[in-house]
């Protein structure tokens, strides 16, 4: 599973263990989207992206510790997903992986 795929599960995962939260996106009437300008599933979704960032925000943390948190099945895991995040950024900023670790005191 990639990282988009992780997020994706997770959306789906919050959503379904808080179908309040769903209730009240899909309560938006369907003239209120029209006069947005997007259809019902572009509104949806983006309503649904929206939420879940801010269900990670209200738990302090950012939302790709929020996914790890909802999808890890082990400590290791998450361990993990959380180097491979840190990888990433990395090699975003032209890093070599082992001067980012000393830099940032990262133990593997």
């Amino acid at each position: 599973m990639d990282t988009q795929d992780r997020y994706t599960a997770a959306r789906e995962k919050y959503f379904s263990q808080n179908p309040a939260a769903e209730r009240e996106i899909n309560a938006v009437s369907t003239a209120v989207i029209d006069a947005c300008g997007m259809t019902v599933e572009d509104f949806r979704e983006q309503r649904r992206i929206q939420a879940f960032a801010s269900a990670a925000e209200a738990r302090g943390i950012d939302i790709s510790e929020f996914v790890i948190l909802l999808m890890s099945e082990s400590p290791e895991q998450a361990h993990e997903w959380r180097l491979e995040q840190r990888r990433k950024v990395a090699s975003a900023l032209g890093m070599e992986w082992s001067d980012y670790k000393n830099l940032n005191g990262i133990e593997e």
